[in-house]
């Protein structure tokens, strides 16, 4: 982008920056690393509308690095629950811990691009907002919004996932990815390039929409391709994502001391976090103890089974629909009961609080509503 657009656009930015809990009021200021690499992590697949609220209890349960560390990871998925993709919150804990174990004075961030992608949960773009928006780096960021205004832009009929966009307009050495980077990095070879990064993803959120894009008052309009051609919806190209359908059971089985059975691993899906057991299972299934049941207990201590109703959930690309049971055993809780799932016996009454993933939040509220 020539330098007079990048100046049009660090003013259309000043004016129209929205207020942001993560965002100082002086746009020129350089930021707390820590409070950069929340945000833009949690910003991940979710919209800033949901980000908002989380990122403020967030900050202020756990202020700093330091303090994370010391937390248990039950805790952190609780402040997560409801941002989804919970391998993030299982990420930003790890990566909280071999921070704070590199330096025994004041924990910080690494400010080279190589330290940072080497912790977990850290890639490309994460590293690059880090290192641009806290430290002021001339690093390049890549995120969905600057991949659509790019595509826009150059009128790219690529993604950044096409390996091969052989004789396509704009592109380098044949790789999708090279050629936005390439871009990405153009925008970031300047003083401020702090401002073009966080622009370009304003920009994004709020003008170069997904659909409706706005064109008549963006900044860039004077330079884009697709404006220029009446085309801007038909970038970047789409991909359509197949969602799956998974239909299944999920468990909610009590103990005769009253605790709930949460499990940790060999579930189809969140696999490593305390979770109801589930299993897929027929939308018809005989009633009584499904044979996938027995697995977690023996039903000859099973004192009463109730279907509770089903719930729908997504996870990712599946579509779920999953029927509810409620099991109560004449046994109290014990750690030999599904032993190879990672049993964790909670009480009844905290069980609520303790599990902090949608999917068994909507199967407890089935079951013991």
């Amino acid at each position: 982008m020539e330098s007079n657009i990048l100046k049009r656009l660090r003013e259309w930015f000043q004016k129209n920056a929205a207020t942001l809990p993560w965002r100082p009021a002086d746009l020129d200021a350089p930021r707390d690393p820590y409070a950069v690499w929340i945000s833009e992590t949690m910003l991940q697949q979710t919209q800033v509308a949901t980000v908002r609220d989380y990122f403020v209890k967030w900050m202020k349960r756990f202020p700093d690095i330091e303090t994370l560390a010391k937390a248990s990871e039950e805790e952190v998925f609780r402040y997560w629950q409801g941002l989804g993709y919970y391998s993030r919150a299982r990420n930003i804990l790890k990566t909280a811990k071999m921070v704070c174990e590199m330096s025994t004075a004041h924990s910080e961030m690494p400010r080279t691009r190589k330290e940072l992608e080497a912790l977990p949960g850290i890639g490309a773009y994460t590293a690059g907002a880090i290192l641009s928006l806290a430290y002021h780096q001339k690093e390049a960021i890549l995120d969905g919004n600057l991949v659509r205004i790019f595509s826009r832009f150059y009128a790219l009929d690529f993604l950044p996932t096409d390996k091969t966009p052989e004789g396509r307009t704009g592109a380098i050495n044949n790789s999708g990815a090279e050629t936005y980077w390439k871009y990405a990095r153009e925008v970031a070879d300047s003083p401020k390039a702090y401002m073009h990064n966080e622009a370009l993803m304003e920009l994004g959120r709020t003008v170069c929409k997904n659909k409706n894009p706005d064109c008549a008052n963006c900044p860039l309009k004077g330079g884009c391709r697709a404006k220029a051609e009446g085309r801007a919806e038909e970038f970047p190209p789409r991909r359509k994502r197949e969602q799956k359908a998974w239909r299944g059971t999920a468990l909610v089985v009590e103990s005769a001391d009253g605790k709930i059975l949460a499990v940790s691993a060999g579930q189809p899906f969140l696999a490593g976090q305390a979770a109801l057991p589930h299993f897929e299972s027929s939308r018809n299934a005989t009633a009584g103890i499904p044979a996938e049941a027995e697995a977690y207990f023996n039903a000859d201590n099973v004192v009463s089974i109730k279907e509770c109703g089903s719930f729908r959930h997504n996870i990712t690309v599946h579509k779920i629909e999953c029927k509810v049971l409620h099991v109560k055993l004449a046994t109290k809780a014990s750690k030999d009961t599904a032993k190879q799932f990672a049993p964790l016996w909670i009480k009844k009454g905290e069980v609520f609080g303790k599990l902090a993933n949608s999917f068994s939040l909507k199967a407890l509220k089935t079951a013991l509503k």
